[in-house]
């Protein structure tokens, strides 16, 4: 959700030279972004309590940085900032932070979807859905072709079930039922500790084709293979957005998350949300003990089918 802040500020400011700070197991997604010129990603030791804040804080002051934006409202986040030394500090009003920044933006009073919150800092609301997304090099598309060739797969929809969640994790049972009488084969994407879900659901789901490569590639190679599947199917999870970003077709499925924040955004996005009683709950785990997991068992066969076939796709 941050690459149209990224887009934008390049555009804002075109020959700036955008340094990106991140997570370290999501550096790999901003490679080969044409707004952004260096990438320091950052492990969990790196921000781990006071003396890992304040050394990353300090490394950062020999980038000699003109503007440091924080797009989080994190407290730890307006400190390694303020160790930075950077000219101008900029970020959201929250925490009880607003001495360590030089120029605090008041958060938005109305509820608007996180990418658009972010704007906010560098005072522009153009449309989110317009701005570049994930880029993938021609050699990383041209193998995935070729990957797929050898696994066989033509026509292939990428299927992205699974969450850190418990309450954004799409039960077995929805899965056989929304994919009954499909003849495509699905690939499953997920982390290498998805991989034990993967084959319980594959054994679920005997009738139809399922590949699991939980575990099996990079970031860079998941995502060249997602770019070639014809639509994606997903969890609310982070490959809702990465499957957004590269511009494939994406269907997500909401309910204890706020879809109206925190949706994928794309040119060819779709969200399934029943909007039950008890959603959104913005729990990670469900709580609704009389109808455990109410907002996606809701979610009927028809309306995947529905929704799959309003893009003009073959379910």
């Amino acid at each position: 959700m941050a690459l149209p802040f990224i887009h934008q500020l390049k555009e804002k400011v075109p020959e700036s030279e955008i340094t990106l700070i991140c997570k370290d197991w999501v550096a790999d997604i901003y490679e080969n972004h044409p707004a952004i010129a260096q990438i320091i990603p950052l492990s969990k030791s790196d921000i781990r309590g006071f003396k890992g804040t304040r050394k990353t804080g300090k490394s950062l002051q020999s980038s000699e940085l003109d503007i440091f934006y924080t797009l989080t409202d994190s407290f730890r986040s307006a400190a390694i900032l303020w160790w930075s030394k950077a000219k101008s500090r900029v970020g959201f009003h929250s925490q009880m932070r607003s001495l360590l920044l030089t120029d605090v933006i008041d958060l938005p009073k109305e509820k608007v979807h996180r990418s658009k919150k972010y704007l906010y800092l560098i005072e522009s609301q153009t449309k989110t859905g317009d701005s570049i997304g994930i880029k993938l090099t021609d050699e990383e598309i041209q193998w995935a072709k070729e990957e797929l060739e050898n696994m066989v797969l033509e026509f292939s929809v990428a299927l992205c079930p699974f969450s850190v969640a418990e309450s954004r994790s799409i039960p077995n049972k929805k899965i056989n039922e929304w994919l009954n009488g499909s003849n495509q084969h699905f690939l499953i994407f997920g982390s290498s500790g998805d991989s034990d879900r993967a084959r319980s659901l594959i054994n679920e789901c005997a009738e139809i084709k399922l590949t699991n490569i939980c575990g099996k590639y990079s970031i860079r190679e998941s995502m060249a293979l997602m770019s070639q599947c014809q639509f994606t199917l997903a969890s609310d999870s982070g490959l809702g957005h990465i499957s957004a970003s590269l511009g494939i077709p994406t269907f997500s499925f909401f309910g204890a998350g706020d879809s109206e924040i925190t949706k994928p955004i794309g040119k060819q996005t779709f969200v399934i949300n029943k909007e039950v009683y008890c959603s959104p709950c913005r729990k990670n785990v469900c709580m609704n003990t009389k109808e455990h997991l109410h907002c996606l068992n809701e979610i009927t066969q028809v309306d995947v089918k529905s929704a799959i076939q309003s893009l003009n796709l073959n379910p």
